[in-house]
């Protein structure tokens, strides 16, 4: 090492030597010149040339010096001043050195209490907003969202602990605030560990990290849908601000980490972040961005709105001046994780992050809290997206169901996946799709629902080898409805057709106490004017598919049937294509629907009537 730095020394001498040579040159050479000048008795000559040959001369002289004083150094200059910025390092005061190391539990003297939920319910009753997330000199340090936010921006290397000063900050909110008033939204690009465990807060309302882009772009759409369903609400009650509102929405926080990587892998998405931003504090929105590179990667719109900022060990002084206004959190020395500084706009405190000692059991703990509560479980913001198999289990159908309402599917309008459901009570159903799409097993579905309900006249009409055979079922006067079901109606729709079934079901589609569900397998003018509710299995040609112009024209929130093979429909309602799409009927409804089908053809009985 010390020949390396020897051999460095002196090839650095030897071009301070070649330097010197090549100023001295010009130097002589105006020397040579202005003895010339003066030997011709050139005084105006000599009076040009000597102010320049003066300045080089002094040039000259300074260069040498400079040298002579290098050369007396045996050591590199890069050496040298890592060698004083190290020694400044060592000898100056660390505002961390006084600071204990405290765990986060013994802020709420959770490690003392047998029944921890218990402190977690006197602390929901409270009324301070402020939640300690760190020690400092003097004692607690304590953030408020509400009034030095209300939204905050975390910078930190790799190993400075960021991921922990965010959980501890999300379980100090969890302690402060109720799950009836305050709700988390997790966006982790870092994998999906860091917030695995807070997702089984009865705070969370959505976890999704960047394994699924899919379930990451439905979470910024849910995202933008609660902007947007806020401002509604204090534009209808004519308030300025969320907290004024009657029966106000709980508070949401959105926490980002390794945000940096949100902004390469969907930039298209930053703009409704940005405005999350500059509406939230109204809203009652809150926005916590975690990055590595606060520099260049938080838009100036955003950035302009963040007045939290805590800045943990990083590496450039730069990032340090950009996020807290000082260069001291570039010199926080790697053995000491979780040191930050915390910049409000108007002091900048150092202090040392607690991290939680048992994530889990202080989770479980704040559960019973809610339970105790009678909190009430809140509703997923936004849900995964469909899968491609739906069991029974899947379709959530309440207790308080009206016989009309079939429910048939699961539906997807881009950011939740809900129970689709078939209204049959006053309006016509189309159902279009190529033949072995599942239109029969729709049909049987919808019959066998509606047949056990026993609030309506049931027919059921089938394509067979002798012709339409229909069954009736048994009706009842009671009944003032009939739903007819007309499977293969594209001969009984034709409008050449001179067959009694085909007559009887065009009195029947402007009949209005009777409801016509009939399968096609291409759209029929005179159905389609008569049924304003459509269900369209895709088809995958556009001349004949009536949701192809819609796919196209809403394909940010409908799955593509390439995603999405022939188990897939969408529904239509009024004359126009609702903005989702559904998976096909569950798996124990396609199998019973197949037996039913072979036993329509083996059986001159009617299962109706069975």
């Amino acid at each position: 090492m010390k020949g390396k730095n020897k051999r460095k020394h002196t090839d650095g001498f030897n071009e301070d030597r070649l330097m010197l040579i090549s100023w001295s040159a010009p130097v002589l050479a105006q020397l040579v010149m202005l003895v010339i000048m003066i030997a011709q008795r050139q005084w105006l000559y000599v009076a040009m040339l000597a102010p320049g040959l003066i300045s080089s001369a002094l040039s000259l002289a300074s260069m040498a010096l400079r040298s002579n004083q290098k050369q007396q150094h045996d050591e590199p200059v890069s050496t040298t001043y890592a060698k004083v910025v190290e020694t400044a390092r060592q000898n100056s005061h660390s505002p961390f050195a006084a600071m204990p190391h405290m765990c986060f539990e013994r802020f709420y003297a959770l490690d003392e209490d047998a029944l921890p939920w218990r402190t977690i319910t006197r602390t929901w009753l409270s009324s301070t907003s402020s939640c300690p997330i760190g020690v400092t000199e003097h004692g607690l340090f304590r953030t408020d969202l509400q009034r030095s936010g209300p939204h905050a921006m975390v910078a930190g290397t790799t190993g400075s602990g960021k991921s922990e000063l965010l959980i501890s900050w999300c379980l100090s909110l969890a302690m402060q605030y109720s799950p009836d008033d305050l709700h988390f939204v997790f966006l982790d690009f870092k994998g999906g560990s860091t917030f695995n465990a807070l997702e089984h807060l009865p705070h969370t309302v959505g976890n999704v990290c960047d394994l699924d882009l899919f379930h990451a772009i439905r979470a910024l759409n849910a995202i933008e849908q609660e902007l947007v369903r806020r401002e509604a609400l204090v534009s209808a009650e004519r308030v300025s601000r969320f907290d004024q509102l009657v029966r106000p929405p709980a508070r949401l926080v959105v926490v980002i980490d390794e945000f940096h990587a949100l902004r390469d892998r969907l930039p298209d998405y930053m703009q409704r972040l940005n405005r999350l931003a500059s509406l939230g504090r109204s809203l009652g929105m809150h926005l916590i961005v975690c990055t590595q590179y606060p520099m260049g990667q938080v838009h100036a719109d955003m950035k302009a709105n963040i007045s939290l900022s805590i800045c943990l060990r990083v590496t450039d002084q730069m990032q340090s001046n950009e996020l807290i206004g000082i260069r001291d959190a570039a010199l926080i020395p790697p053995s000491i994780p979780g040191a930050a500084y915390c910049n409000d706009g108007q002091h900048t405190t150092p202090f040392l992050c607690s991290a939680v000692r048992d994530v889990n059991r202080l989770v479980r703990n704040i559960g019973t809290a809610a339970r105790f509560h009678a909190c009430k479980r809140p509703d997923l913001l936004f849900s995964e997206p469909l899968t491609q198999h739906a069991t029974q289990s899947d379709l959530s159908i309440p207790s308080n169901q009206s016989w009309h309402n079939v429910p048939f599917a699961l539906a997807d309008d881009g950011v939740l996946v809900y129970t689709a459901i078939l209204d049959v009570s006053q309006q016509n159903i189309a159902i279009i799709g190529a033949y072995g799409s599942g239109k029969t097993n729709l049909l049987l579905h919808c019959a066998r629902w509606l047949y056990d309900t026993g609030c309506a006249n049931i027919r059921f009409t089938r394509k067979t080898e002798h012709g339409m055979v229909t069954d009736d079922g048994k009706p009842l006067p009671s009944h003032k409805r009939t739903i007819w079901i007309v499977d293969d109606a594209d001969e009984a729709l034709n409008p050449f057709s001179s067959a009694p079934e085909a007559n009887e079901l065009r009195e029947a589609l402007v009949n209005p106490n009777i409801t016509v569900i009939a399968a096609v397998e291409k759209p029929i003018s005179a159905l389609l004017d008569r049924c304003p509710t459509r269900v369209a299995f895709p088809c995958g040609e556009r001349s004949n598919d009536p949701d192809a112009r819609h796919s196209r024209r809403n394909s940010g929130r409908v799955r593509s049937r390439r995603l999405y093979p022939p188990r897939s429909w969408r529904a239509h309602a009024t004359g126009q294509s609702m903005p989702y799409s559904v998976r096909g009927i569950p798996r124990f409804l396609t199998i019973r629907g197949i037996l039913f089908a072979k036993t329509l053809e083996k059986s001159r009985d009617s299962w109706l009537s069975e």
